[in-house]
Order: C-alpha cells, then sequence, then structure tokens
C-alpha cells in the first residue's frame, strides 16, 4: 500500500519540481566576469531542455554542445553550466551574454573583454625603398576655373644701362644736283663780280683822289 502510494505521488513530485523551477526568475553568473579568453556561465531557472547562448545578440557555440539543463545542487531542474570562448578578443569593452530557453525565457550578464594590447614600441629602421611601381594612366584634366581679379601694376623697374653703338653705315654715293644748282652758282659768280667791282671803285677813286 505505502509503494503504490509513494508511485502514485512520483508525477506529482516532479510536476512540482518543474513548477518550482519555472516559477524562479532565470539568473546566469559568469565567473569569471572578465579577461579575454574564456569564461564559465552558470545558470538556473530555466525550463527544462536545451540552452542556447549568445553574444551580442548573436549566437555561439558551447562547451558542453549541445547545452542542456542539468538538476542543480537542490535537486531542481533548470541548471546548466556552460564554458564560451571570446568571441570578440579584440573588442575590448563591455559584451552582453544572453542565455535562452526553448520557452523564451533568458537572463543575461556583462563580460568585460580586457585590452591587452601593449605599449607601442619604439620605431624600426627604415627599410630599403621598393621598385617603383607602373605609372598610373593620366586622369582627365579638370574643368577651369574662373579667371581671377587683375593685380595691381608693379613700380617701374630702373632703366638699364645704354648699349654699345651699333657700326656706321657705308657712305651712300653723292646723289644729281637738283634744278636750282646752277642758279645757285650763278648767284654767286654775280656776287663775286659785285664785290670785285665795288672794291675796284674804291681803289680808283683813291689813287684818282
Amino acid at each position: 500500500m505505502i509503494l503504490i502510494l509513494a508511485l502514485a505521488l512520483l508525477p506529482v513530485g516532479a510536476d512540482a519540481e518543474r513548477a518550482y523551477s519555472q516559477a524562479r526568475s532565470p539568473i546566469i553568473i559568469l565567473t569569471p566576469k572578465s579577461g579575454f579568453a574564456t569564461t564559465t556561465i552558470l545558470g538556473e531557472g530555466f525550463h527544462d531542455g536545451e540552452i542556447y547562448i549568445y553574444w551580442d545578440e548573436e549566437r555561439i557555440p558551447t562547451v558542453p554542445s549541445p547545452l542542456f539543463t542539468t538538476y542543480g545542487i537542490e535537486q531542481i531542474p533548470g541548471h546548466f553550466t556552460a564554458i564560451i570562448s571570446v568571441p570578440t578578443q579584440t573588442a575590448p569593452g563591455d559584451h552582453e551574454i544572453i542565455a535562452k530557453d526553448q520557452e523564451g525565457n533568458w537572463a543575461s550578464a556583462i563580460f568585460t573583454v580586457m585590452d591587452m594590447t601593449g605599449p607601442q614600441g619604439p620605431m624600426g629602421e627604415t627599410g630599403p625603398a621598393g621598385p617603383a611601381g607602373e605609372q598610373g594612366p593620366a586622369g582627365k584634366a579638370g574643368e577651369q576655373g574662373p579667371t581671377g581679379p587683375t593685380g595691381r601694376q608693379g613700380t617701374p623697374g630702373q632703366a638699364g644701362e645704354q648699349g654699345p653703338p651699333g657700326p656706321t653705315g657705308e657712305q651712300g654715293p653723292p646723289g644729281e644736283p637738283g634744278p636750282g644748282a646752277g642758279i645757285s652758282i650763278v648767284a654767286i659768280i654775280l656776287s663775286v663780280i659785285a664785290v670785285g667791282l665795288a672794291v675796284f671803285s674804291r681803289i680808283k677813286k683813291w689813287v684818282i683822289g
């Protein structure tokens, strides 16, 4: 009789444990909460079944895989333990980890990726120059811009030194006398005669008295 009663109460006990698990709000705990390689996720309060882990809203693999809930310390289902690798080791800062069950229950925690970049080292020596590459094709000529305003006229410069005189040209042949040349000669002769007569008359006047 007692055995029959115990067997009858087994489903009731399992349903109670499941209801207790579902009544608790899901939570996850990270160990450690910061680093750059891996972390362990402890979860509880989830619905029985497979658990999915997300890193910044992107699903990531876990160890073990696939991940299912197990019985916790209190022998209540809804617990799980998983190890994940940090998928963004070169992105320092806070990242959100989300655990979600098949019923849509979820919990989140923040993992801080540490900056493992060390100080910049000294600059090395300059290496030899590589060979010149092939010259690329010439680009199209750009449009001509608008003409700018005319600038102010500058001050006149100093006068330069006078250059040496050029060579003297050859003398050309004498020109032919014009029509007035004969008249000029006659006038000169008449003037000479007149002067001679004037002088002669003076001499004659002196001599004769």
